[in-house]
């Protein structure tokens, strides 16, 4: 019962502060501003993607933007423990969650995605590189997706000018309260239905390069230094 209550809290404390937070950025698009606006007067599902590190602001900014204005997500989360925090905040805002990835239930995982896409009309979101990375390497399960259904691939960047990084894998970024949110939306593509799989791996070495140049070029703009690696106990922190 203890444990239950727990979890309903700090469910609750993790999408209050996913909300407040938020609440109190100006978000500034550098591109894509049109492309968003495409979307919603569309209607068209859409496979959104983002690197795993940008999680905390992609969900927010997600719901506020699409979500809340009528454009229905699924979202696929990782099977593993930290995932499940995320999802329980995507099903209380109201969202689909597949549980699944790359590393564990994958096939499960992308027969909800591509269900979920091409018979209840959801758009869905995907961290190409997570949950465990490595870090900025594009997986090819939503090029998978993208070609079953002959659906979009939108690669949304965000980069926050005043942050906190935690010391995980891939250097998770939480926006400060009042900082700036730069934002950037890629032109969409549909991945060929017929492929070889040398051509499936050209193209997710496409995406990989499109979706670093795209972080690359917010997080200058951002002044978010290059992550450096997870630290151990011994190394001392780096400023």
């Amino acid at each position: 019962m203890m444990k239950k209550v727990g979890r309903w809290l700090g469910v609750t404390i993790l999408k209050w502060a996913m909300e407040l937070i938020y609440m109190t950025c100006r978000v500034t698009y550098v591109e894509g501003k049109d492309i968003r606006d495409d979307i919603l007067a569309r209607r068209r599902p859409v496979i959104f993607l983002f690197w795993h590190n940008r999680i905390f602001m992609a969900a927010i900014y997600l719901k506020r933007t699409f979500f809340d204005k009528g454009v229905h997500l699924t979202v696929l989360i990782s099977q593993s423990g930290d995932g499940e925090a995320i999802a329980n905040v995507v099903e209380r805002w109201g969202g689909d969650v597949a549980r699944g990835s790359s590393s564990r239930g994958g096939k499960e995982a992308l027969t909800m995605l591509s269900h979920a896409l091409s018979r209840r009309k959801s758009s869905v979101v995907v961290t190409p590189d997570g949950p465990r990375g490595p870090m900025y390497v594009f997986q090819a399960g939503a090029l998978v997706a993208s070609q079953l259904t002959q659906t979009e691939l939108v690669s949304v960047c965000l980069a926050p000018r005043r942050f906190w990084r935690l010391n995980s894998w891939d250097g998770f970024l939480i926006p400060k309260p009042f900082t700036e949110l730069l934002v950037s939306i890629l032109p969409g593509e549909i991945e060929p239905r017929k492929q070889t799989e040398e051509e499936r791996e050209q193209r997710r070495q496409y995406h990989e390069k499109r979706m670093v140049e795209q972080r690359l070029k917010l997080d200058k703009l951002a002044n978010v230094p290059e992550y450096a690696g997870k630290r151990t106990k011994s190394q001392p922190k780096v400023n």
